[in-house]
């Protein structure tokens, strides 16, 4: 009862529920015996302790499910319907959504449930974090319910001891069976493409939905991306002359095909993308798929290469001569999965297995690759098949999203092909950078001529997206910056500085965070958020050959900003404010100290041997806790937190404080291991530099409990 609960995976993604049926047992609604009811929201074992008031009132609730179910609850949203009929697919406003929802449970759930005033705006407060919530976001619903006034009629009748469960299970059962029936028959909820909240929620009227979706489907197939596939889509009269037995089997295989989903992208374009049943693997099957990825990965032949590295050998060149003009191109394929041609790439896996065979000298890892190589040759070759409704398809075009092979194939495929088209520009021992990561390229070299001849080599693919391409020289149809961004990282194409790209800190901080089942353990989920794991720390940024001292402390601001934005957002959604001070302590271990630390080791691993970093490790103690008081200034909830932050931040104000004995190095017990000096703390170009710290960075978002709640 103690645990985190995800209501939301009840309603998302849910587009074949066509009735009541689909999620609640009716036979349940039916039944005379009453038992059978009580016991099914609220567990057989605190039956007994139900009072007869109570069993009364949930009688009644069994009754009214009946009544108001009938049109699966569209009255209720006729009204905000009627508003809306002139656009063909839009999002919902969650306010309109809310109030419809809180219209239906009132009329089902008899008014003595509740008792007074007090425990209905709780209940209504719960309906509203359920329809905000996030995807995958789980919940204390315990500590929602937790100030539900028992000392009222029908709750004063139970004993105290069972009233609290008792209350508990019948609110998930509503919740979780009729919340969710009451927005699926009416919604379609799901994320979208269109922005960078990767884990906001959007609704859209079912039938609206359910029209777009038949609508790109019809357009899919008239393009032979998918086809229909007979076997499996058999009319009415045909099914009639199959025996039961057969009918039961095709069902079978039905269900164990994935479903078609289709992602929502800006303009009302679309992702398609398939969702397999999601089983639990043995560790024998997991030990096979390993077995398959490390197969393909060695067919691939092609080494794995960090960006940082191969950028930082590009950049020693750069310099060796003389700081030449360096011509960017950064590009992507559409549909990269969905372009590839399955004979070709059939052709390709048979002429990597041979030559691989050529070169294994092993007898029992040969057998093993033959193995593994027959069976991507049957898989292959078999159709992939996906449902959309009751309708099963094969679909035509290359590979589909979703399938777990599909990344390791598309890099076989276009490592391959890359091979053939770019054969004159993958060498990097030139002054080029050459780099592909899944359907992203990035090419810079040092003439024009080999930019443009890039280009022309580039147009080989037919699924260029030349919208998204970006060069930093002139070109009539392609769009031209000296700032380019990369794989979230942004790249000035005059002095070569790498910094974060502001996609990452774009848009509400709480939707960049899954909420799983581990916040049970709040400080746990903390310390694995904010730190190192949850924020990338790489030689690509924190690297002096290519960064001026003045970018790298910038960088280490923004890098704090977002641990600081982190620790203050998940503090907002799951603390009380009386109890955020005692998790100063984590932000201290884990950014203040380790972060800093691995910031520092990041510098000194990336640093010329003549270059000096002179720094104080309370400089970084200092922008850490300035982040954190910027960041709880900017979150309403976490404003309690002011006065202890200032307490640190005066502790370690060194560039414009008292200046006392500190370290430039730190050990994770607080000792101080290396000695700063005092001309140190007291740059005047440092205190130049940190006085751009007084503000968040452009476009920072703290998190706003108000806008969170904001109609969408």
């Amino acid at each position: 009862m103690n645990e985190p609960i995800c209501f939301s995976q009840h309603f998302v993604n849910k587009q074949n529920v066509r009735s009541l049926s689909n999620i609640l047992n009716l036979k349940l609604l039916k039944s005379q015996n009453s038992e059978v009811f009580l016991q099914e929201i609220v567990k057989e074992e605190l039956v007994r302790e139900i009072s007869s008031e109570l069993k009364k009132i949930l009688l009644d609730l069994q009754e009214n499910i009946k009544i108001y179910s009938k049109n699966d609850f569209k009255d209720y949203f006729s009204i905000f319907r009627i508003k809306d009929e002139q656009h063909s697919l839009f999002t919902v406003n969650k306010e309109n959504i809310c109030e419809g929802c809180s219209a239906t449970l009132s009329k089902i759930i008899p008014k003595k449930f509740f008792g007074n005033n007090h425990n209905t705006k709780i209940f209504k407060k719960c309906i509203k974090t359920i329809v905000y919530s996030m995807k995958r976001q789980h919940i204390y619903f315990e500590k929602m319910i937790q100030k539900w006034d028992f000392k009222i009629f029908p709750w004063n009748n139970i004993s105290t001891v069972n009233s609290f469960g008792i209350l508990y299970n019948i609110l998930h059962w509503i919740f979780k069976v009729l919340l969710s029936a009451i927005i699926t028959l009416n919604f379609y909820v799901t994320t979208t493409k269109v922005n960078n909240d990767e884990n906001l929620l959007f609704f859209f009227w079912k039938n609206q939905w359910q029209s777009f979706y038949d609508k790109k489907i019809s357009d899919m197939v008239s393009a032979k991306v998918i086809n229909k596939f007979h076997t499996n889509s058999l009319g009415k009269n045909l099914r009639k002359r199959y025996s039961l037995q057969e009918k039961l089997k095709l069902k079978s295989m039905k269900k164990d095909i994935p479903k078609l989903h289709l992602v929502l992208k800006p303009n009302n374009d679309f992702r398609p993308i398939v969702r397999y049943k999601s089983e639990i693997l043995s560790a024998r099957d997991k030990h096979k798929i390993k077995e398959k990825l490390y197969f393909l990965r060695k067919l691939t032949g092609k080494p794995h290469e960090k960006i940082e590295t191969i950028f930082t050998t590009l950049f020693f060149k750069w310099l060796e001569n003389k700081k030449p003009k360096l011509y960017f191109i950064k590009t992507d394929l559409s549909n990269a999965f969905g372009s590839i041609n399955k004979e070709k790439l059939l052709k390709i896996l048979c002429e990597r297995h041979q030559d691989l065979q050529k070169s294994e000298t092993n007898m029992f890892i040969k057998k093993k690759h033959t193995q593994h190589f027959k069976e991507f040759v049957a898989e292959l070759r078999k159709p992939l098949l996906v449902r959309c409704g009751s309708t099963v398809y094969e679909w035509k075009a290359g590979l589909v999203q979703g399938y777990k092979f599909s990344p390791a194939l598309s890099e076989l495929y276009y490592s391959y092909m890359d091979e053939i088209y770019f054969s004159k520009h993958t060498d990097n021992n030139e002054l080029r950078l050459f780099i592909r990561v899944v359907d992203d390229y990035l090419y810079i070299t040092d003439t024009l001529q080999d930019a443009q001849l890039f280009l022309k080599a580039l147009s080989n693919y037919s699924n260029v997206n030349y919208g998204k391409t970006v060069i930093n020289f002139a070109h009539e149809d392609i769009n031209c910056s000296n700032e380019l961004t990369f794989l979230g990282y942004s790249y000035n194409t005059d002095n070569m500085n790498v910094g974060r790209a502001n996609t990452v800190f774009n848009g509400q901080m709480c939707y960049k965070i899954s909420f799983t089942g581990s916040i049970a353990n709040l400080e746990q989920f903390l310390e694995a958020r904010i730190g190192q794991s949850g924020i990338p720390i790489n030689g690509h940024i924190f690297n002096f050959h290519h960064n001026s001292e003045a970018l790298i402390w910038e960088h280490i601001f923004i890098t704090l900003c977002l641990s600081a934005n982190k620790f203050c957002t998940i503090l907002s959604l799951l603390c009380d404010e009386s109890e955020m001070p005692k998790y100063l302590s984590v932000y201290k271990k884990r950014v203040a100290v380790k972060l800093c630390n691995t910031i520092l080791d990041k510098l000194k691993k990336n640093s010329p041997k003549d270059f000096c970093f002179t720094y104080c490790i309370n400089h970084f103690r200092y922008l850490s806790y300035k982040a954190l008081l910027l960041c709880a200034r900017g979150t309403s909830k976490c404003n309690t937190l002011v006065p202890y932050v200032n307490i640190e931040l005066a502790k370690s104000n060194c560039i414009y404080g008292k200046w006392r004995d500190h370290a430039r190095f730190i050990s994770k017990s607080g000792q101080n291991l290396e000695q700063a000096v005092k001309e140190v703390c007291t740059k005047s170009d440092l205190r130049r530099i940190f006085r751009k710290f007084d503000v968040l960075p452009y476009d920072f978002q703290c998190y706003d409990h108000k806008r969170f709640y904001m109609s969408l």
